[in-house]
């Protein structure tokens, strides 16, 4: 498998030549999507819908279903972590801004796990689709 860089993800660049364009993405709760840009996008979409302003929870159901979905999915990919986004179990999601200096994303609006033991952690849509793609070729 291809080396990461230093940001945690593949470059485009890199991804296009490994996961062919125009390749679906799909989710086990039935979502789908003709490709991983389509699916970017509809999360993208989501974080940033009027009715979820920083600190709120995801109170739609399929937003929900999708988040969950995409989470456990990321963690089975990334066998190393061992359930790290996961955790106790996820109890709900929530928009926050990104709040570790060291990530590439810092400061800006993402989403985040909370668990059933109230721990929360930060998790990046983008990355999860491209790692759950690339483990599909």
């Amino acid at each position: 498998m291809p080396e990461l860089h230093a940001g945690g993800m593949l470059t485009d660049f890199i991804m296009k030549k490994i996961v062919p364009r125009g390749t679906p993405f799909a989710l086990t709760n039935g979502s789908a999507w003709p490709n991983r840009t389509a699916a970017k996008k509809h999360f993208s979409v989501m974080l940033n819908l009027p009715q979820y302003s920083i600190g709120s929870t995801i109170t739609d159901a399929k937003h929900h279903d999708d988040l969950l979905a995409l989470v456990v999915a990321y963690d089975a990919v990334k066998q190393e972590w061992a359930g790290a986004k996961t955790g106790s179990g996820v109890d709900h999601f929530i928009k926050e801004k990104d709040d570790e200096p060291s990530r590439r994303h810092y400061g800006t609006s993402c989403f985040y796990v909370v668990r059933t033991d109230g721990t929360k952690v930060h998790f990046s849509t983008n990355d999860a689709i491209d790692d759950i793609a690339l483990a599909s070729v």
